[in-house]
């Protein structure tokens, strides 16, 4: 039997190790991971394959749902079960909706757990046969030989329109724009209007400033960092690099924004010491 690697996710470390140690019990097949928080898990999830991961629904930034649109993104082929206390009909359907692969409502036992565990495991090799039959990666369907030669390059030789195609790949979006502090585009990537991006860059910072005037003049006692918008198609996120450039992501409004702030804001810490 091929080695298993399973990833359980909850902010409550004492959940984390009774689960950790519950499941060691499965055997040697099994190697057993955990995070508990959300920064942590994604990280695990970027650099190594999970056949599963098991991630509560309520915790600190982001909720589970979010978690798994990352998970679809970075490893559309690793089962996601989801953990709640909160077992309502509407949850059940926005897990349906995002093809979660189990549902575990609290309390559980640890029989039941390593069931769901044995179950999802085996669903997951499977998946992965038949991609290896095609021939073909979910990036490099989507996104072409790029994408792959983006995620697999080492952080350090990451170049600014690296670090950008990396966010476009990974949060999904329509479009990354950077942006410098007088709405000069200086870098971009995805569906771009050229007629209208000299506009919108001007607008985007001038927008942006305006609110973080208002934010000083309102004493908010925390530095402005991000500004939010919505709309009937697309929603806007952008968030400051180093306070000389902005970073601008326009996304699908089916999309759930805590995916994409997560990876918004990953990047511009990437980017602040390149653009120095």
């Amino acid at each position: 039997m091929t080695e298993k690697h399973v990833l359980i996710v909850d902010d409550d470390k004492s959940v984390l190790r009774m689960l950790e140690f519950g499941l060691k019990r499965l055997g040697s097949n099994y190697r057993i991971h955990t995070a508990s928080d959300m920064s942590s898990a994604v990280e695990q999830i970027e650099k190594q394959w999970f056949d599963l991961v098991i991630t509560d629904y309520m915790m600190p930034g982001m909720t589970g749902v979010d978690l798994a649109t990352v998970v679809r993104k970075i490893s559309p082929d690793t089962q996601v079960v989801l953990m709640t206390a909160y077992g309502t009909s509407k949850l059940r359907n926005t897990t349906h909706r995002l093809r979660f692969d189990g549902y575990l409502n609290k309390p559980f036992t640890m029989d039941q757990i390593r069931e769901m565990v044995r179950q999802t495991a085996n669903k997951s090799a499977e998946s992965t046969e038949a991609e290896a039959e095609s021939g073909s990666t979910f990036e490099e369907i989507i996104a072409g030989p790029q994408a792959l030669a983006v995620r697999d390059k080492p952080l350090d030789k990451m170049s600014i329109q690296d670090h950008l195609q990396k966010l476009y790949i990974n949060a999904g979006t329509r479009s990354v724009l950077l942006i410098d502090a007088k709405g000069n585009l200086v870098k971009a990537v995805g569906q771009i209007n050229n007629a209208k991006v000299s506009r919108i860059c001007a607008q985007i910072a001038a927008n942006y400033f305006s609110s973080a005037n208002l934010a000083n003049l309102l004493d908010n006692k925390k530095k402005f960092k991000a500004s939010f918008y919505e709309g009937d198609d697309y929603n806007l996120y952008v968030c400051d690099v180093n306070e000389r450039f902005l970073l601008a992501v326009v996304f699908d409004v089916k999309l759930r924004p805590g995916g994409v702030w997560f990876y918004t804001k990953q990047t511009a810490t990437a980017l602040a010491p390149l653009l120095s």
